[in-house]
């Protein structure tokens, strides 16, 4: 079954990537995403991060930089990043704005973390489109360097407690500036 299959999935993708940039920076699906340096992508980051295990499946998205699939789960995991163009929000503002096209918002959980040796901020949400499909996400912002990151696990509420794990292996492992980047 391809990912692209579930509307969950696609609906997740689609509404968490803040830069439409491709995953063409991230060279064999490896641990590294690495910013490309064309004029008009400019404004990327290169990081590295963990990987979440064997359940999870690269997924090739246009308008992401990482991401992974999890057919069991019918899970979602994203990284992305902006710099120098993301302009001066808090960190929760920034979290905010990636609720932009859900309906319904409901902030379960949200707390101020240390990532890459920044305050970062770690929320967990329920979301949903017109009221019709559910879904549970977990998402940190940081902001380093003049870049903004976000990491996201997306997930239906049935399964998200089962892929908590892995996706705390991508943040665990989330470093940033890479030398040679």
């Amino acid at each position: 079954m391809r990912p692209s299959s579930s509307p969950q999935v696609l609906l997740g993708v689609a509404l968490v990537s803040v830069v439409a940039t491709g995953c063409s920076g991230w060279v064999g699906y490896g641990n590294t995403y690495y910013k490309r340096r064309e004029t008009s992508v400019s404004h990327e980051a290169t990081y590295s991060f963990g990987s979440p295990g064997s359940a999870w499946r690269p997924l090739s998205q246009k308008g992401t930089q990482v991401a992974w699939y999890s057919e069991g789960l019918d899970a979602v995991i994203v990284l992305d990043s902006q710099c120098e163009m993301h302009g001066d929000s808090s960190l929760e503002q920034f979290t905010d704005h990636l609720r932009i096209d859900f309906r319904e918002w409901e902030v379960l959980s949200q707390e101020r973390v240390t990532l890459v040796q920044r305050d970062a901020v770690r929320t967990v949400v329920l979301a949903s489109i017109d009221g019709v499909v559910k879904t549970q996400m977990e998402i940190y912002v940081v902001k380093k360097d003049g870049c903004l990151f976000d990491l996201e696990y997306i997930a239906p509420p049935r399964s998200f407690e089962s892929g908590r794990g892995d996706f705390a292996k991508v943040v665990n492992g989330f470093t940033f500036p890479i030398r040679g980047g």
